[in-house]
């Protein structure tokens, strides 16, 4: 596999893959049988292998320098100072990954009755000393078939091959976050379609339309605002309660949106004349977010022809 075409190095691979066309099968209850082909083209990403590798030593190392850290307590049976061990594999996602041996081992010591200094006459007795001792041993076998399938994934299509090759579905998918995105505004977002307190299917299809416009202009601004940033190689920065001095290249539309909540238009009426006028100055932050949008400042100098009579103020 190969970059994206519109790279300059179209001959650097950044990945593997093959397909696989299997003939699917399935029967209901009711005893009808469907039948559908499907292609199931596996790949294989460089530079994801490459993050899940560091990743997965990152893991291995940590779980491994505090398993050397863990000291059995004086209750401590064998049970539960594995149990402990194996809490902290747990956490960090690596128990297939190591074998833990937990022995125990009593030696006598003696134990002095008297007080003060022992002498060699000093009365004492022998008692039993317990000590827990953990060994890790890392299962090389399954941390070399990690390794071996780092990277790789399953695109499942019934799309003919001559409308998406496999090159192409790798593509797709590592574009498919931004559709993803766009439902997460619906559902949790600025936008949401939830809860849906409509109950006539016209009305329903009617918000969805709406919501989808709205949809659209968020893309929309966060298309143009990133590629005219990029184009001028700069930054925007202010965007970010808390750290104003924080820069980003890639804004959101709703971090842009949110520097112009605090605008207030005030209608004025006198006579059939009415007009309308911004009454807070745009600031520099404002002025340049419309500037990387494209829009002109004048789209704040309103005016109104003679109609129905409008509240004084406009919040």
């Amino acid at each position: 596999m190969k970059p994206k075409e519109d790279q300059d190095d179209d001959d650097r691979v950044v990945g593997k893959g093959f397909v696989v066309n299997k003939q699917i099968e399935a029967q209901l209850e009711n005893g009808t049988v469907y039948q559908w082909p499907e292609r199931w083209m596996v790949s294989c990403s460089h530079a994801h292998a490459q993050r899940q590798e560091k990743s997965f030593q990152n893991r291995l190392d940590k779980a491994q320098s505090k398993l050397s850290r863990l000291k059995p307590k004086t209750k401590d049976t064998v049970d539960t100072f594995r149990i402990k061990a194996e809490k902290i594999l747990q956490a960090y996602s690596v128990e297939d990954y190591f074998r833990l041996e937990v022995s125990e081992s009593i030696r006598a010591q003696k134990k002095y009755t008297g007080r003060g200094r022992p002498v060699p006459n000093t009365p004492f007795e022998m008692v039993d000393m317990r000590s827990l001792e953990l060994v890790v041993h890392r299962n090389s076998e399954a941390i070399n078939q990690f390794r071996l399938l780092a990277g790789w994934r399953i695109f499942v299509t019934n799309v003919a091959e001559s409308k998406m090759t496999l090159h192409q579905s790798t593509q797709y998918y590592r574009d498919e976050w931004l559709v993803e995105r766009g439902f997460h505004r619906f559902k949790k977002g600025h936008i949401p379609a939830l809860p849906l307190f409509l109950r006539l299917p016209k009305r329903i299809k009617g918000l969805m339309v709406l919501l989808t416009i709205a949809l659209q202009v968020l893309t929309l601004m966060e298309f143009v605002s990133r590629k005219e940033l990029s184009k001028k190689d700069e930054t925007i920065s202010g965007l970010l309660p808390g750290n104003p001095k924080m820069k980003t290249s890639r804004p959101t539309a709703e971090r842009l949106l949110s520097q112009f909540d605090n605008l207030h238009l005030l209608i004025e009426e006198k006579g059939k004349n009415i007009s309308g006028v911004i009454v807070e100055v745009l600031t520099p932050l404002q002025k340049q977010i419309l500037l990387i949008l494209q829009l002109p400042e004048k789209i704040y100098d309103l005016s109104f022809k003679p109609g129905k009579k409008n509240q004084a103020i406009l919040k």
